[in-house]
């Protein structure tokens, strides 16, 4: 059993052999096993058109699968084929589209999904969604005059009042700017931590996926080719597609290894390094700066030494043309 924060946990959703085509009979996704622990925060990450959406709405029951399943909390999911109202009354799902009602207020759209039984708890859980996505000061504005971002967040916040059990979030920090996703991913997670809800967003964003996961499922063509923590995604990504998800990296083979770093790896494999692991040191070998960019705490560099290219991190613009690198660390992914 997985371990949380709240002590045992269950299992809220698993998937078996889940493959999706369209009627094109293309595959969509492919062989698709998962298990999710209640209370977990998922990343699917992964490029565009690699499959993240369409297994969204395959947990939430807007598609049927193609073959295998979705189990939640051991009962399969049921998509369209099966019931007259698609979607599962456990869950919330916040597409790319606003469904947002343009006549009535913020807050009355946060509130859309729920009862007018207790209007005192519906305020209260209302005005804490808002906060959540820092919405709150405008809760009584209409959406038409809000923005792309504000409306992506008044459609979260309306999920988030409505205390799903599992909430699926599909690109939501597509339309923030910079400075607001730091805010809201924040929000999200505290709320999410606070009422026990089971999260899972898509996103291509390493940023928006490393330091608020649990876990992340890395997909590619319809398949996840990996499930980790973070920090293990980030040590040991299974082939260079991962580490490129990742973010800035260099690559480099068996023969550019042993030539530059005097450090022997397998022919079959490739070194990766990220930037941080790059160090300037007079007794490394020597790599021309083909390029430096700041990036607003520091110099984000090119090195090449014929074709190979080095990444790497210095707090100072590089003032000679030849610099001598060493590396403190590397893993290495099959070719």
């Amino acid at each position: 059993m997985w371990l949380t924060s709240f002590g045992l946990s269950l299992s809220m959703l698993k998937s078996r052999n889940l493959s999706f085509e369209y009627r094109s009979g293309k595959p969509v996704l492919r062989r698709i096993n998962f298990i999710v622990q209640e209370g977990e925060f998922i990343s699917i990450l992964g490029e565009s058109g690699s499959g993240k959406s369409t297994l969204l709405k395959l947990i939430y029951g807007l598609e049927d699968a193609t073959i295998g399943e979705i189990l939640y909390q051991d009962e399969p999911v049921k998509g369209p084929a099966f019931q007259l109202v698609p979607g599962h009354p456990k869950m919330k799902f916040v597409t790319q589209e606003f469904d947002l009602s343009e006549t009535v207020s913020v807050a009355e759209n946060t509130g859309k999904y729920l009862s007018n039984s207790n209007l005192i708890k519906k305020k209260r859980n209302i005005n804490k969604a808002l906060k959540a996505v820092g919405l709150y000061a405008y809760r009584n504005e209409l959406p038409s005059k809000m923005s792309g971002g504000q409306r992506q967040r008044i459609s979260i916040a309306a999920a988030l009042a409505a205390k799903p059990e599992v909430l699926l979030l599909d690109e939501p920090y597509g339309h923030l700017d910079q400075s607001l996703k730091f805010e809201i991913r924040n929000g999200i997670r505290e709320w999410a931590a606070e009422n026990r809800v089971t999260v899972l967003i898509t996103t291509h964003d390493i940023h928006d996926a490393m330091g608020y996961s649990d876990r992340i499922f890395v997909i590619k063509q319809g398949r996840i080719i990996q499930m980790d923590k973070p920090m293990e995604l980030r040590n040991h990504p299974k082939s260079e597609y991962v580490a490129g998800l990742l973010g800035v990296y260099s690559a480099l083979d068996s023969m550019e290894m042993r030539r530059l770093f005097k450090i022997k790896i397998d022919e079959k494999e490739k070194a990766i390094l990220y930037p941080d692991e790059v160090v300037i040191n007079p007794k490394g070998h020597e790599f021309l700066i083909e390029e430096s960019i700041f990036q607003g705490h520091n110099f984000l560099n090119k090195a090449v030494n014929e074709k190979a290219v080095v990444y790497f991190y210095s707090e100072q613009k590089p003032d000679k043309q030849f610099i001598y690198l060493k590396i403190k660390q590397f893993r290495t992914v099959k070719k």
